[in-house]
């Protein structure tokens, strides 16, 4: 629980999204007052799990800690599961069976895979708001296809843009 009180008030939100994307929804969600539970996966090293956000926006006082993730997490409680194995699968259903809301922006692919498409979520919780993020969207022809913000401005043609604003030929991002 976060202590916040708002609007939101026992509603409890399982945030499975990583970097940016869905974590600025449900950062929102808890400002409000649900109680938001970010879902983590671990990493390749016991000191690197977690979102992969955790480790940008440097200087970080403690590591996996960044400024930028503290920021866009705050008012949440996190767990660190590890959805390849059977226990922490069934822990993660555990957590949606009791959940008003699941926000994720895992590719659907993987979500299928992992038993928690749609279809799967509402076999647990029939009345669950099922949000999925994807820069792509869910059933398009890149629908597989990771969407971060460097590859949805490339795929706009937006980084071809910032030569018409100053005359420089060179294609590149533009700023955040």
């Amino acid at each position: 629980m976060t202590g916040t009180a708002g609007a939101l008030d026992g509603v409890r939100v399982i945030d499975m999204t990583s970097v940016l994307f869905g974590a600025y929804a449900s950062q929102i969600l808890g400002d409000l007052g649900a109680d938001v539970i970010k879902v983590e996966a671990p990493g390749p090293k016991p000191d690197q799990g977690g979102d992969i956000f955790r480790y940008t926006g440097r200087p970080a006082r403690t590591k996996g800690m960044g400024p930028m993730f503290m920021h866009y997490n705050r008012n949440k409680r996190s767990v660190l599961l590890d959805l390849r194995q059977a226990g922490d699968l069934d822990a993660m259903r555990a957590l949606i069976a009791s959940a008003d809301l699941f926000i994720t922006n895992v590719r659907m692919g993987g979500l299928k895979k992992l038993g928690l498409g749609y279809e799967d979520v509402k076999g647990l919780k029939p009345d669950i708001l099922y949000l999925h993020c994807a820069g792509y969207g869910a059933d398009g022809p890149y629908r597989s296809y990771q969407a971060y913000d460097d590859l949805i401005q490339a795929a706009a043609g937006g980084t071809d843009l910032m030569s018409r604003v100053d005359g420089d030929p060179t294609p590149r991002y533009q700023p955040r």
